[in-house]
């Protein structure tokens, strides 16, 4: 058997490949925005190449950040108060360019969802992460999205003042030339013809 030709073969299979893996995740842990305040901000725009439409940030005193100590909040509503119980769905993450939504992390009383969004149409919702049923606020919860199509907004809706999110996460779309599996297999096999070939022909 000829390694250094197989192992040419498998250098070019490899190359070939290269622009079809899959693009690896990013999460926003909003650690950065930490500049030792004590009181909450309103998210800088753009950040990260992402505007966060009604999000503050701040050291979390009330629920339970994923990662750190920094995670974004709808509003300054007092989650005891009654009053501030308002469901609200403008709370709009969008990006000039388009991204593939994984989900990200909640903590609070709220129940939550999303609308993904791409072009001004809306292209799915996710499942809801249920309200909390106990007097203490749930954890950090991961609600994925549930789409792994391309979207340029996402919006969360939930009750204001009564959760905060964390690490949001996402990455970029893979190659659109993505081969089709029997092209794919197609390939390969013309590739071990090929070899075959200049093989006998030695």
């Amino acid at each position: 058997m000829d390694f250094t030709r197989l192992s040419s073969v498998l250098t070019v299979v490899g190359a070939l490949m290269l622009p079809f893996a899959p693009a690896s995740a990013a999460t926003l842990t909003f650690e950065d925005l930490n500049s030792g305040q004590a009181s909450y901000d309103v998210v800088p725009s753009p950040y990260k190449g992402f505007a966060f439409s009604g999000w503050f940030y701040g050291p979390d005193t009330v629920y339970a950040p994923a990662s750190g100590s920094i995670d974004l909040f709808t509003d300054y509503a007092d989650p005891t108060d009654p009053g501030a119980y308002v469901i609200t769905s403008n709370n709009a993450i969008t990006s000039a360019v388009e991204f593939v939504f994984d989900g990200a992390a909640f903590s609070g009383y709220s129940g939550v969802t999303f609308e993904l969004w791409d072009a001004g149409n809306l292209v799915a919702t996710s499942d809801s992460l249920p309200d909390s049923q106990g007097a203490a606020p749930y954890g950090p919860t991961f609600l994925a999205s549930g789409y792994s199509g391309l979207v340029d907004k996402v919006v969360v809706s939930g009750v204001q003042g009564y959760f905060s999110m964390d690490d949001f996460t996402y990455h970029a779309p893979a190659s659109n030339n993505v081969p089709e599996p029997g092209s794919l297999a197609l390939v390969l096999f013309g590739l071990g013809i090929g070899g075959l070939s200049a093989r006998r022909r030695r």
